[in-house]
């Protein structure tokens, strides 16, 4: 291994041990919150005072977009946990990743950047089902098969779930999902909404049996993207946070030490055993790409266009992970971007 590639993989190294730091930091954060959340639900009242209602602190969209609020970013997975068995394994197809918003009588679907893209009926509650509570549901949306997998919730009708434990809230969602068929297509009900599975490693026969089955999701359709690990006790964050990490499939050897199944292949840039340098590499053409991208945009709006509208936004982010097919000489590297990864190293996540 040349000088270069010792560099990198140093650095991926001291990357590794700053996300565990982080991830302690962030948990230790979480856990005190929910420790003066619970106090502040228990105040001396006097009577007939009613008591302080909590305040959403949301992370706040741009003016020109439709939501207050973004989906849950993950970080590259850089080193194996010391206890696997505190995470969770998410299998996740390839999509567009986006937010879906149940209130007020009527679903609406936002693009993680913020944009309105599809409004449609749903027996979600919020929708027709019980219109005074609002879901907001984390999801990718398989345009070939027209269907909704749910990664995660913020709210679901009345509960809100976004400062309870991951752990809470996927116990939530199945109990939700297994309560009503929200698969099912009916007049109330549009398009399927399928909530993923969720593994826990503590039961490793069963995070076994998913790694090396092959596909995934039946006859290949969806194709499986990649793999999502969720802290058990984080709390759902609007940003990119440490809490939840992500890998391909070929990288799960090298990284966690467990085998997938061999028909998970590698790009011919792979190096097995540097999952590190390929991640630094990665993040230095998706972000060379995303500035090319943005100065021609730049250019484009200064010709011809004096407003960039939803519609052209949204365009243009299809031709960023389009032209982002040809940079990295892989297919499934297309969604990661539109999927979940902003593989640029992040700062330390603040709870929303």
């Amino acid at each position: 291994m040349n000088s270069s590639f010792q560099d990198l993989y140093k650095k991926g190294l001291d990357m590794g041990e700053q996300q565990k730091q982080r991830q302690k930091d962030l948990l230790k954060q979480q856990k005190l919150r929910r420790q003066q959340d619970q106090d502040d639900s228990r105040p001396l009242q006097k009577p007939g005072e009613k008591p302080p209602k909590k305040k959403k602190n949301w992370k706040r969209a741009g003016h020109q977009r439709g939501i207050p609020y973004r989906p849950q970013l993950s970080e590259w997975l850089r080193h194996k946990p010391e206890d696997l068995g505190e995470w969770l394994l998410v299998p996740c197809p390839v999509g567009k990743r986006c937010l879906v918003v149940a209130s007020k009588g009527i679903t609406k679907v936002y693009s993680k950047g913020g944009w309105m893209f599809m409004d449609l009926r749903s027996s979600l509650p919020g929708d027709w089902q019980l219109q005074k509570g609002q879901t907001i549901l984390d999801c990718v949306y398989v345009e070939d098969v027209d269907t909704f997998y749910v990664l995660d919730a913020i709210s679901f009708g009345q509960q809100d779930l976004q400062d309870c434990e991951a752990s809470f809230r996927f116990y939530w969602l199945r109990a939700r999902f297994e309560e009503n068929d929200f698969s099912k297509l009916n007049e109330h009900n549009e398009k399927p909404f399928v909530l993923l599975d969720h593994y826990d490693f503590e039961d490793t026969s069963a995070v076994e049996q998913v790694l090396h089955k092959y596909p995934v999701f039946p006859e290949n359709k969806p194709p499986l993207d990649g793999f999502l690990f969720y802290h058990k006790e984080a709390s759902y964050v609007c940003q990119v946070t440490p809490l939840v990490c992500w890998l391909f499939p070929f990288m799960m050897m090298d990284v966690l030490g467990l085998p997938v199944s061999t028909s998970y292949t590698a790009p011919e840039d792979y190096q097995p055993k540097h999952a590190l340098q390929y991640m630094d590499e990665f993040d230095r053409k998706l972000t060379e790409h995303r500035k090319q991208l943005k100065e021609q945009r730049k250019a484009v709006k200064v010709k011809e266009q004096p407003e960039v509208t939803m519609e052209a936004e949204e365009e243009a982010d299809s031709d960023e992970y389009a032209g982002l097919k040809g940079v990295l000489d892989h297919q499934r590297r297309l969604e990661l971007g539109e999927f979940d990864m902003d593989c640029a190293e992040p700062p330390a996540a603040d709870v929303c």
